[in-house]
């Protein structure tokens, strides 16, 4: 799993670097939703939407968002579902002090990996994870065999924390095949560079994670979203190009652009793809004998 030093390495630039180029409302750093989004900030907003649906939130009742960010699932909750608190799992100390000084009374952070989360007596109605699971395995944990095991104890865990009639709403973005030429491998060693400790699950991986744990209960498969998700952001970069280069330096600003430019040509490519995941918690099976 990607470490807090990993995590730290890319997040903990600043939160004023990321919201130069985020949405303004959210500062939703995934694939936003675009079936009818379009603004960013819309997109962001629809793709919260479909989660909560997705994972079957009601008002009143406890969500686990594990990889919280900069708190935007806690703000769209917090709009739309009356008395729901949110409790959120982060390794970036920046967005945690982000997220505890936004003053959302229906909203708590901590840092923490969920491995280490120590649960509530109370357990939890709901668990979303956003653009998450792509740290919970390192590149060499995929290279020698070890990711699905990850994965398999990470949807133990969900079923630990949550009620019985619990569902989780997982956005994640998977591998599809091997690159085909040698753009393809630079550019997922692009993606790759800016997120270090981490690697891409496959279809597979999560499909054999989640047997007798989870059935899928609702999917969507939305890689082409990620396409102007990035647009947006890389817009939004160009904007700001002079204040970025003032007080972040110009080889940032143009690592992260040549990230948003890799990243989406994967997207285009159907190299990398993004599903969204409704899980509902496996009842078991009895056969009788006659």
């Amino acid at each position: 799993m990607a470490t807090k030093e990993d995590i730290e390495q890319h997040y903990d630039v600043d939160n004023e670097f990321y919201a130069l180029f985020l949405d303004d409302k959210y500062l939703g750093y995934t694939c936003g939703v675009w079936d009818t989004a379009t603004t960013i900030e819309q997109s962001q907003t629809d793709k919260f939407e479909r989660l909560c649906n997705y994972s079957h939130v009601k008002s009143g009742g406890k969500v686990l968002d594990v990889g919280c960010g900069w708190g935007g699932l806690s703000t769209y909750i917090n709009e739309n579902f009356s008395n729901t608190h949110v409790h959120g799992l982060t390794l970036s100390t920046k967005q945690l002090e982000y997220v505890n000084s936004a003053n959302n009374p229906i909203a708590s952070a901590e840092l923490c990996a969920w491995q280490d989360f120590q649960p509530p007596e109370t357990k939890f109605d709901a668990v979303i994870s956003i653009g998450c699971l792509e740290h919970f395995a390192t590149y060499e944990d995929s290279i020698s065999g070890k990711q699905r095991e990850i994965y398999k104890q990470f949807f133990d865990w969900c079923l630990s924390v949550t009620t019985p009639d619990a569902y989780v709403g997982l956005q994640t973005i998977i591998i599809t095949r091997l690159p085909n030429n040698i753009d393809e491998l630079r550019d997922s060693w692009l993606v790759h560079k800016i997120f270090p400790g981490s690697a891409l699950a496959s279809i597979s991986d999560l499909q054999e994670a989640v047997i007798d744990k989870y059935e899928i209960s609702a999917v969507s498969r939305i890689g082409h979203d990620y396409v102007p998700t990035l647009q947006a952001w890389s817009e939004k970069m160009l904007q700001n190009k002079e204040a970025l280069i003032a007080q972040y330096g110009q080889v940032l600003f143009d690592e992260y652009l040549a990230y948003f430019d890799g990243a989406r040509r994967c997207f285009e490519t159907g190299y990398f793809d993004l599903y969204q995941v409704s899980l509902k918690r496996a009842q078991p099976t009895r056969i009788f004998k006659r």
